[in-house]
């Protein structure tokens, strides 16, 4: 093997991001009757994910705190709609991280992908921007636990992707060098650049065939290329 230790991104990359969140948003639109303050499902979802967005690129970046990614995306989705009410955001904060892990939806081909890897003796492991409690519940609602040996995310490592020192913390766990491992991931900036900064090579997956200005060693548009390379 030419690589002792792959390590994968896990949202977007495998777990299926957009429809997990949306079944999730559908339960919480629901459950908390955004109804009485939303013209649509469809407008309460599109404010919810511009406000997340906007929060995660702000945590990724370090200009919020994880506390406030948590705490303030329903705030502010709710005084979106004109409603002040702290407690109710906080109560749909805490339902949303509670049921959003236990949407499995899955990219394309992952199992098939993990267990052809997994079957080939590759060690892996996951790196990931998400919360600690969301991310191993993502893993075992999902049936992806036992294709890896360790997941680290920003928490554990203290620093979030691209930092380079979430990739260092990653390889040191695993005990392997930069030329002895691979990262794959969806994310151009996180996964691709931050692995580069670290001296990682990486296969990007990139299923729209955006542009970039990036060079990873491999560039795919589907999981299924993976079979390809390993």
């Amino acid at each position: 093997m030419e690589y002792k230790h792959l390590f994968f991104d896990l949202d977007d990359t495998f777990w299926d991001v957009r429809s997990n969140q949306e079944a999730a948003q559908r339960e919480l639109f629901a459950t908390f009757g955004m109804a009485d303050h939303y013209p649509d499902f469809d407008t309460y979802y599109r404010t919810f994910r511009e406000i997340n967005q906007k929060l995660w690129t702000e945590y990724r970046d370090g200009i919020v705190s994880r506390e406030t990614l948590r705490n303030q995306r329903f705030v502010r989705l709710l005084e979106s709609a004109g409603v002040h009410d702290e407690p109710l955001a906080m109560d749909m904060s805490n339902e949303y991280l509670r049921i959003s892990p236990t949407f499995n939806a899955l990219m394309p081909h992952s199992k098939e992908v993990l267990d052809y890897l997994y079957d080939k003796g590759y060690a892996m492991s996951l790196i990931t921007n998400g919360f600690n409690e969301v991310q191993f519940h993502k893993v075992e609602y999902s049936g992806l636990k036992k294709y890896f040996q360790r997941i680290t995310t920003s928490e554990f490592a203290g620093i979030g992707k691209p930092n380079p020192g979430i990739f260092e913390y990653a390889m040191r766990k695993a005990e392997v060098s930069p030329d002895e491992c691979i990262m794959i991931g969806d994310d151009v900036y996180t996964d691709i650049y931050g692995s580069s900064t670290a001296g990682m090579p990486s296969v990007f997956v990139n299923p729209s065939g955006m542009e970039h200005d990036q060079h990873p060693r491999y560039e795919i548009r589907s999981l299924l290329e993976l079979k390809d390379i390993f």
